[in-house]
């Protein structure tokens, strides 16, 4: 069956990038990081222990596109970039495009050239299922990761149905803000295969989030820290305001009453 679906969608830059405590944030990490270097990992106190990757999930680091193509934004020239693409001054950032070896001073060795950390771990979280916390310090713009797993596109209109975007959620599907090259609506759906991010749980005060950059042809998702946090903090993210589930976040949560029934909001 079909319906419109109550989905992720990536989150708009300018929205990000207007945030004066995202701002603050920067302005410290100008002083503190003089050239960027990947994470490194640390011994850490921490309440999460971790768990392996479940068997019958596929391990991704980029989607699998099945012949899902985006239009050409056209090429760029080199950002002029010293020791960092920081949010606030790299033309790339600005331009909400990730870095590419051909379109970065630093040879794509900055913050905004994506990656998967392999410093994140899964765990239990006793409540939600598998979440996934850091083993090092991440800073405002890190990124963690790209949501991927398999592209899907629909037509903006089905007979019979709402003018939105429709398509099942499977609980992991995220909804681009770029459409196909056939003026599709794109999904991409991490229900059976996908990279750490597809454990990522909902906070309504998350310290990650998505966000849709395109360089050329090239459309990806990446989860990009928006606070400062520790090594052994879990990583969260806001799955949005269309909610098909209930909030179990540790802002929301209640202990069950005595009648073993929740209290929580979500």
């Amino acid at each position: 069956m079909i319906y419109h679906t109550k989905t992720v969608k990536a989150v708009k830059f300018n929205k990000l990038r207007n945030s004066p405590e995202i701002k603050k944030e920067l302005e410290i990490l100008h002083t503190k990081r003089s050239t960027y270097s990947d994470p490194v990992q640390k011994q850490c106190r921490t309440l999460c222990k971790t768990v392996a990757w479940p068997a019958e999930i596929e391990r991704i680091t980029t989607c699998k596109r099945n012949g899902v193509k985006f239009p050409d934004i056209g090429s760029y020239d080199l950002c002029k970039c010293f020791g960092d693409c920081f949010w606030d001054t790299c033309t790339n950032v600005a331009l909400v495009s990730f870095c590419m070896p051909q379109y970065c001073k630093l040879g794509a060795i900055c913050s905004n050239a994506p990656r998967t950390l392999s410093s994140l771990k899964l765990f239990d979280t006793g409540r939600v299922g598998l979440g996934v916390y850091t083993t090092t310090d991440l800073d405002v713009g890190d990124i963690l990761g790209e949501y991927c797993g398999e592209l899907s596109e629909l037509p903006a209109v089905v007979e019979r149905q709402p003018p939105q975007a429709v398509k099942t959620n499977t609980g992991y599907t995220l909804l681009y803000n770029t459409r196909s090259v056939n003026n599709n609506y794109v999904y991409v759906d991490a229900l059976r295969c996908g990279s750490i991010t597809r454990f990522m749980c909902h906070s309504c005060e998350p310290n990650a989030t998505f966000l849709e950059q395109q360089t050329r042809s090239r459309v990806r998702v990446l989860v990009k820290m928006i606070k400062n946090v520790k090594a052994g903090a879990q990583i969260t993210v806001h799955y949005g305001n269309e909610r098909w589930f209930k909030c179990a976040c540790d802002l929301c949560w209640k202990e069950p009453s005595r009648t073993g029934e929740s209290s929580g909001d979500e």
